[in-house]
């Protein structure tokens, strides 16, 4: 009797877990567990695969992950503005006490402007800024150490579609570390 509980319970589970922003609003739901549930010699074993946490609106505000051994992997909470963006994004480690934040400024069309990534001590420890052209299109990221130094540069191109093309990134003393490129079929 047990076996078919569990198989139901394990397609609820995928098929809330598929839902939309728009369902988990309409259904009022507010957080979502997904376990895996092993049978290792006749006994059932259940592991945490994730949680997550919603506001009214059906956005995440919190997330955790764990491995399929159930250790923890990652723990997350999201502030966001009225457009559902995150504002500030906390991450904790295992125990639950603050690892980092971040605070993330957008501009008028909901664009990423600035990112500021403060130790658990409340310290600045880098700072991005995300410079677009006159079409929306963003064209570089630096990032900056507390002290304003320059510690990683990434320059993206775009073809005549405004398609990326190219993401190049450099480290602090403008050496290239990376590139990838996007190539696409018309």
């Amino acid at each position: 009797m047990r076996l078919p509980f569990l198989f139901l319970f394990l397609f609820l589970a995928a098929q809330l877990s598929a839902q939309s922003k728009k369902d988990i609003k309409k259904y009022n739901i507010k957080s979502l567990t997904i376990e895996n549930i092993e049978m290792i010699n006749g006994q059932e074993k259940k592991i945490t695969d994730s949680f997550e946490r919603y506001d009214s609106n059906g956005n995440v505000i919190e997330k955790k992950e764990f491995g399929k051994d159930g250790s923890f992997k990652l723990h997350e909470s999201f502030k966001l503005n009225k457009n559902g963006l995150p504002v500030e994004t906390v991450i904790y480690n295992e125990k639950g006490s603050v690892v980092s934040k971040t605070i993330t400024v957008y501009d008028e069309e909901n664009n990423k402007r600035e990112e500021t990534l403060y130790s658990a001590g409340g310290q600045v420890m880098e700072r991005t800024k995300f410079i677009r052209n006159s079409r929306g299109e963003k064209t570089s990221e630096l990032t900056y150490s507390a002290e304003g130094k320059l510690l990683r540069k990434v320059i993206f191109t775009y073809d005549k579609n405004g398609m990326r093309t190219e993401r190049k990134t450099y480290d602090g003393s403008d050496k290239l570390i990376s590139s990838k490129k996007y190539l696409y079929t018309y």
